[in-house]
């Protein structure tokens, strides 16, 4: 029996935050240690696994019966609680109506229960942004940051001990002292990148095919000079499906793998593999005609990979990265870390020398990243119409509108 009844009506709302996506059911379950965790539909704990969802193989007897179902946009990660919800999450607040401050502004998103526009208020103490609020049924909506804040205010909300949290912590520095490579902090993926997963499986493939001899490199690299001489164009598109050690080939792996999978996601997987072979044509086509190195043979999926960086970087700006700077761990958010991206490689690209920077094409890197930026909008402005039109409540709604349906509160 939840804490919290409802009815068993579920939201059908498009997010009225970034709209990318229409609310989708979460349950949540308190354990042992008075934390919440989410539970899949058969009861079990769900944990985070190489940035995927997968279930604990902890069973419902480990929830105690107490159980509370949100609405979450698995993009932002926004949520929406109904009147009395996040009353049962929050712990020490107890009555969040009672801590919300008194003054009240318009805002600009709809109620997902079809009620009109919300109302900001303030949480003060507690988080420095207006959260969002229905006067008619008394549910909130909390941006994903937000989200988070509150639950480091209130509640541990099934992330661990913290033991368990630090030491996870401590592995991840570990791993990023050798490598240097950024961590993706909370952005799991949702669904299976069939599309990621295949271009993965074709790069180790060739590469592969490289090293014991059957497909030449130097053939099929693109080489700006000879392009220009032979016109041999096709090279524009083989060069990307060539690397030039492990060390390169494991490096776009892991970026892709780590930053793909969310935006073939939002994407969907036939646009997504379209996205991905023309950010690597334009990334080739910048190197080829921008670069002075012209005898230096261009291979790798470094544009490609660019270019999902760059949409990345349009659809999940305020995503944070665990970097490591000088032996210190620090979350840097994502347009942070791309802007030193781009300076490096503009600075690189037109000035630096030497063996290290003769070997890298930036300008194939930055040509990726420019389409990453031009076709992202597009794509996610697509997808916004078309959340819209499957879904009862659209985020977009004339100002004081109502949706014509009966309105829908909790027990």
């Amino acid at each position: 029996m939840s804490e919290n009844p409802r009815d068993d009506h579920r939201i059908s709302a498009q997010c009225p935050a970034c709209q990318l996506h229409e609310l989708v059911p979460v349950t949540l379950a308190r354990q042992a240690d008075g934390s919440w965790q989410q539970v899949d539909d058969t009861g079990n704990f769900v944990t985070r696994a190489l940035g995927r969802l997968r279930p604990s193989g902890s069973g419902p007897q480990d929830t105690g019966g107490a159980t509370v179902q949100i609405d979450v946009c698995p993009v932002c990660m926004g949520a929406w609680f109904d009147h009395g919800e996040l009353d049962v999450l929050s712990g020490d607040l107890d009555d969040v109506e009672q801590v919300l401050a008194p003054d009240q502004a318009p805002a600009q998103r709809p109620c997902p229960r079809g009620h009109g526009r919300l109302v900001e208020q303030m949480l003060p103490g507690i988080i420095r942004t207006p959260v969002d609020r229905c006067q008619r049924c008394g549910g909130i909506w909390l941006d994903g940051h937000e989200r988070r804040k509150l639950a480091r205010a209130t509640t541990s909300e099934g992330q661990g001990t913290k033991t368990e949290r630090w030491l996870k912590r401590g592995a991840i520095w570990a791993a990023q002292v050798l490598t240097h490579l950024p961590v993706e902090v909370d952005n799991p993926a949702r669904g299976t990148p069939w599309v990621v997963y295949s271009v993965l499986t074709t790069l180790f493939a060739v590469f592969l095919l490289q090293i014991y001899g059957p497909v030449d490199t130097y053939q099929w690299a693109m080489v700006p000079g000879r392009l220009r001489a032979e016109g041999d164009w096709w090279t524009l598109g083989t060069n990307i499906a060539l690397h030039a050690s492990w060390v390169h080939i494991l490096g776009n792996a892991y970026f892709l793998y780590v930053f793909g999978d969310n935006v073939e996601h939002l994407f969907g997987h036939l646009r997504f593999l379209a996205f991905y072979l023309l950010a690597g044509l334009v990334g080739a086509t910048a190197q080829a005609l921008l670069t002075t190195k012209t005898a230096m043979p261009v291979m790798g999926a470094s544009g490609c990979i660019a270019g999902v960086l760059g949409a990345y970087l349009w659809a999940f700006p305020r995503q944070r990265l665990f970097q490591v700077i000088l032996w210190i761990q620090v979350k840097v958010p994502m347009w942070i870390y791309l802007f030193v991206w781009v300076a490096f490689h503009l600075v690189m690209g037109f000035f630096g020398t030497g063996a290290g920077a003769e070997g890298v094409a930036w300008f194939a890197h930055l040509g990726g990243f420019v389409v990453g930026l031009g076709i992202t909008p597009l794509v996610l402005a697509w997808r916004r119409r078309e959340v819209a039109r499957r879904v009862r409540v659209p985020a977009r709604l004339p100002p004081d509108a109502l949706v014509a349906m009966p309105p829908t509160t909790s027990a």
